[in-house]
């Protein structure tokens, strides 16, 4: 469906996707808001891009078919690209994705003869659960392997794990974060964010190669952390990890309360992530 922005550029929209063309197609006859357009899919990777199938104003030249003048047309069509998520959208979905599989391998522990299921796991988006429901019957709930946007991206592996060494902050009965990626220019890493009560800390760990690339961006780092809403209060890259947790297990999945995912460590991962991936060529 077509309508105007503000500023007079087309929006198409449908199925609750929004794409802004930078213009309308020279020759292209002009189409009232709520026309209804067919598009062409391109690519899906590493963007998606998209084209209109417009019929041109007037008949096609002597001798050139419809067909024939759609293909000549086409190399002049705008290119679509989805926009890109904001960070907090990111990880919104990233969250709803962990907590949907959770969800899946707790019913599926009930079903075989575990333990309850609490209702707090059931009430998440079932679309975004699907997102990462791969597992087959018996295999651990997590990591969980995802497209970066759900809809396209580099992979993405998210696990969680409970915190260890809390004796001195008792009150913060939350899970650590953590995060594989492979960027382009700087290489795979893993990311561990955890909750402390003065804010967040990161540590990544990868080879030293790796960590060299890090070190070098640990000024956006910082930066993006503390966009996510938490002040950064350590961040350490090395090749070994210097905090310890206890892997969520497919029966443990059926204990998990939703409020020990804590929201803000799905927002730093997101603008780190984000951040990183941004400064080496992928858009975001």
């Amino acid at each position: 469906m077509l309508r105007r922005a503000a500023d007079g550029r087309p929006l198409l929209s449908g199925d609750g996707i929004q794409l802004a063309l930078p213009s309308w197609p020279q020759g292209a006859a002009e189409l009232t808001p709520g026309a209804v357009l067919k598009v062409l899919v391109l690519a899906t990777q590493p963007q998606l891009k998209l084209s209109l199938q417009l019929e041109r104003q007037g008949a096609a030249p002597e001798g050139e078919t419809p067909a024939r003048a759609w293909q000549l047309e086409q190399a002049a069509m705008p290119r679509l690209e989805r926009p890109q998520p904001a960070a907090a959208e990111l990880a919104q979905a990233w969250r709803q994705a962990l907590l949907g599989r959770l969800t899946q391998a707790a019913a599926q522990f009930q079903q075989a003869g575990g333990s309850h299921l609490p209702g707090a796991l059931l009430q998440q988006l079932p679309e975004l659960a699907l997102a990462g429901v791969r597992n087959a019957a018996g295999e651990p709930p997590l990591p969980l392997t995802l497209p970066f946007w759900l809809w396209g991206g580099p992979a993405l592996t998210l696990s969680v794990e409970d915190a260890l060494e809390r004796e001195s902050e008792p009150e913060l009965d939350e899970l650590d974060l953590l995060l594989w990626l492979t960027v382009p220019g700087i290489g795979a890493f893993c990311l561990r964010i955890r909750r402390v009560a003065a804010g967040v800390a990161l540590a990544f760990v990868a080879e030293g190669e790796v960590c060299r690339a890090l070190r070098r961006r640990l000024p956006e780092i910082e930066a993006a952390a503390e966009r996510g809403g938490g002040k950064l209060t350590a961040c350490l890259i090395g090749e070994s990890m210097p905090w310890s947790g206890s892997a969520i297990s497919r029966h443990g999945a059926t204990g998990l309360q939703a409020q020990r995912l804590s929201p803000l460590l799905f927002a730093v991962a997101a603008e780190v992530a984000g951040q990183l991936l941004a400064g080496n060529g992928v858009p975001f």
